[in-house]
Parts: structure tokens; C-alpha cells; sequence
């Protein structure tokens, strides 16, 4: 199965062509009609639900994970993320690129996939985080492919595969999901600010949309947008909070 067969995943390759007026317009667009939004996560979900062979999934999963590829968000890394009003939270890295779907090449490359994969403390909650690698990202784009991860993740053989290669003892039967949104700290532009308050606007519908559902109710506990220091990886430097859903 082509890991960018579906509508989510065609979305979110187009975004990464389009400048940030564009963007604007298609996170509006979205907003006018969120339904839009949660029939395409809904779409891949089920799609991957219906057409996925795990027996074949295993056998590529297997073969990309002895690739050796430069991750900065390794196993066993802790990250802190400061929250309003001083709070920090604590994120235990359990593993790093993760393609939740096979593709031609691993996800540390084609930026398809998860960047960290973690575990919040104090929670059974597991962050999945996808991160800013350059100008031309975007939050609207990282919410984007965080979507799209989730979608592929959450159905409940896909779970049971996620446990058998990422997560081990930390998956719970009460398992719910925070996305991450991790971003360049830099002086933002006017379009930039706007894109970032409109993508938090879009996350907070989509959150409230998908939690209607009966069968993701409690799936999707935070969605939250990170700023990150030079180094992003660095344990020194706490993750600030841009803005939370």
C-alpha cells in the first residue's frame, strides 16, 4: 500500500508546496468546513483499517528499522516542556522516526512520519511529535502530518503493531494520544503569526469534531504547539508552549 494513497496524505504533500498566503486560505477553507477535515482522517483511519496487511507491514517495518540514520530524538532522551505559569511537563523518548506506513524511504529522510515517539509522565498518554526542519515548514503543515500519523496509528491492529515496534510495556488499554508540533524559535512575520493562530484554531475544531465520535472518544487527549531552542534535542533547554488545545 502506497503510504500517500489516501486524501490526508495528498493534502498534506500539496501543502508542502504552497507558499504561506496559500496556506492562509486553505486553513480558512478548512475552518468554513472542518467536516472536510474529519472525512479525510476518517477516510485513511478506515482505509488502512480495511486494505493494510500487517504480515507484510511487519516484514518492511522490519527491514527499515536496520536502516542507520542520524536521529536527534533518540530512545531515552527527556524532554521539558514548559508550560503557562512556569509548569513542566516531562516527555520520555521511546523511540525516534517512526513511519506508522511503509514508504520508499525512512521517515527521518522523507519527513513523512513521526520525529519522536514519548511518553508523558505521570500519564499513560503518548506524544507524537513532528518537527520544523527548515523555513519552508509551517505549523499548518506540521498539524498536517501529524493528522495523517495519527490516522495511520490509531486503528487497533496498527496499535498492536506500534506496541510490538516503538512502544512495548508503555501501551496501556487506556492509551490516548497527544500531538506535538515542534517549531524553529526565530522572530515571526505578520503571515506567520496568523498561520500559527489559525492552525491552533483548526486543531481545537478538529479536536472537538473527532471527540463526537463514540469509537475516538478519549483518543486525542492534547494538541499542542512547541517552540524549540537551537538545538532541539538538547535535554538542557526546556520546550515552550506556543499554544495548547
Amino acid at each position: 500500500m502506497d503510504v500517500f494513497a489516501n486524501s490526508l496524505r495528498m493534502r498534506y504533500e500539496r501543502s508542502r508546496l504552497l507558499d504561506l498566503p496559500t496556506q492562509l486560505e486553505e486553513c480558512v477553507d478548512y475552518l468554513e468546513h472542518p467536516e472536510i477535515l474529519l472525512m479525510e482522517f476518517l477516510e485513511t483511519y478506515y482505509l488502512v483499517e480495511r486494505k493494510l496487511d500487517p504480515e507484510q507491514e511487519d516484514e518492511r517495518r522490519e527491514a527499515s528499522a536496520a536502516e542507520l540514520v542520524l536521529e536527534p530524538f533518540y530512545p531515552s532522551l527527556e524532554l521539558q516542556i514548559q508550560g503557562p505559569g512556569g509548569s513542566i511537563d516531562r516527555i520520555s523518548c521511546i523511540g525516534g522516526a517512526f513511519e506508522p506506513l511503509s514508504g520508499a524511504s525512512h521517515p527521518a529522510l522523507s519527513r513523512s512520519g513521526l520525529d519522536y515517539v514519548g511518553l508523558r509522565h505521570g500519564t499513560s498518554r503518548i506524544a507524537l511529535g513532528v518537527t520544523e526542519t527548515s523555513d519552508a515548514d509551517s505549523p499548518y503543515h506540521l498539524l498536517m502530518r501529524a493528522l495523517c500519523c495519527l490516522a495511520e496509528v490509531a486503528p487497533p491492529f496498527q496499535l498492536a503493531r506500534f506496541q510490538r515496534h516503538v512502544l512495548g510495556k508503555h501501551l496501556r488499554p487506556d492509551v490516548s494520544f497527544d500531538l506535538q508540533l515542534g517549531m524553529s524559535r526565530r522572530e515571526p512575520s505578520d503571515l506567520d503569526t496568523s498561520l500559527l493562530l489559525l492552525t491552533r484554531d483548526l486543531a481545537e475544531v478538529f479536536k472537538d469534531r473527532m471527540s463526537s465520535h463514540e469509537q475516538f472518544a478519549g483518543t486525542l487527549a492534547r494538541i499542542e504547539c512547541l517552540e524549540f531552542g537551537e538545538n532541539p534535542a538538547s535535554p538542557k533547554e526546556p520546550l515552550h508552549v506556543r499554544w495548547r488545545v
